[in-house]
């Protein structure tokens, strides 16, 4: 599908590009959404830049995201999509910058993007001026994204504190964490885990692309505060990168926390089964000393012979328990 903003003022008037259109001479947007092949020659045709498949912007390697191609430039960061679903994704997105105009082309629809197209598309918005070009709406997707990415961080760390609260701050009179108990608490940890490293490599796409981006000629930029816009999404970049390392350092340490937790109830039930074994060994030696029916045992034949037997295996079975209690064993 196309979809094509054109300036209007301080807003952008969406319409759906219809087959055999000509392109609105005000139009600074053109949004492909996973777009056919005549979708694409009919961008190609108005912007005279090649549209890039889902093939290639997938194939395409990290160190080449980024390159000029007859006047335009391509840009392509993987971005966060469904993070609302537990299937959380990350897919390539392209920006072409042509002349004053940009061309994204994707195959999800991030929620960064929704967010954007909903706010600038009303007046007023403060983000789209009457001199707005194809570059300031791709810094504009860009905040978009960083600010959805500091969003989706701030549940992450909820979810890592309700993890964290769950081992640390329990009740000393509820029960000992059992193994499902266990399973679910490394599962949860390990989905946040994978999740942050899906966010470490979106960002690290978006600030590749801005490095790439300040790194074009004046003319490209236009503006002369796009570069500041520029610098203060680095900046924006670069704390969230750092924010993902504290939260990944967390993750990493409850992990190790749970599997120590793990160890110590092991070895908490092992200890059990010890004393268990130390503490009826004596007095199974006992009753084994006097269950074999020797015809010379002197105690057989006595009234006392009995008590003395069952007293034996008490007192050998308690004796044992009192010491480990006194040195702290048990």
């Amino acid at each position: 599908m196309i979809y094509v903003y054109a300036l209007q003022d301080d807003y952008l008037m969406p319409s759906a590009a219809l087959a055999g259109a000509e392109l609105p001479p005000n139009a600074v947007w053109i949004d492909l959404i996973n777009p056919t092949h005549d979708e694409d020659v009919q961008v190609e045709n108005w912007t005279k830049a090649t549209i890039p498949t889902h093939e290639d912007m997938i194939e395409i390697e990290e160190s080449s995201r980024f390159y000029a191609e007859n006047g335009a430039q391509y840009l392509t960061a993987s971005i966060l999509h469904s993070t609302e679903l537990k299937h959380h994704g990350i897919a390539p997105v392209s920006f072409i910058l042509t002349g004053k105009r940009l061309v994204t082309v994707r195959y999800t629809e991030p929620k960064a993007f929704t967010l954007f197209i909903g706010r600038a598309t009303k007046p007023g918005n403060g983000l789209i001026t009457p001199r707005c070009s194809g570059i300031s709406i791709l810094l504009g997707l860009v905040e978009a994204v960083t600010d959805r990415i500091a969003d989706i961080l701030e549940g992450v760390a909820g979810d890592i504190d309700v993890n964290s609260h769950a081992i640390f701050r329990r009740s000393e009179n509820d029960k000992p964490m059992t193994t499902k108990n266990f399973r679910d608490s490394l599962n949860n940890i390990g989905i946040q885990g994978a999740f942050l490293s899906k966010i470490r490599e979106s960002i690290a796409g978006v600030s590749r692309l801005l490095v790439y981006t300040a790194a074009m000629p004046e003319e490209a930029l236009g503006k002369k505060d796009i570069r500041a816009t520029i610098k203060s999404l680095e900046r924006d970049t670069q704390s969230l990168s750092t924010y993902v390392d504290f939260l990944s350092n967390k993750v990493t340490f409850l992990l190790d926390t749970v599997v120590g937790l793990i160890s110590i109830e092991q070895n908490a039930i092992i200890k059990i089964f010890s004393v268990a074994a130390v503490a009826f060994m004596p007095p199974t030696l006992v009753a084994s000393i006097y269950g074999m029916n020797f015809h010379f045992m002197p105690e057989l034949d006595k009234v006392w012979g009995y008590p003395m037997a069952i007293g034996l295996m008490i007192a050998s079975a308690v004796i044992p328990l009192l010491i480990f209690r006194k040195k702290g064993w048990l």
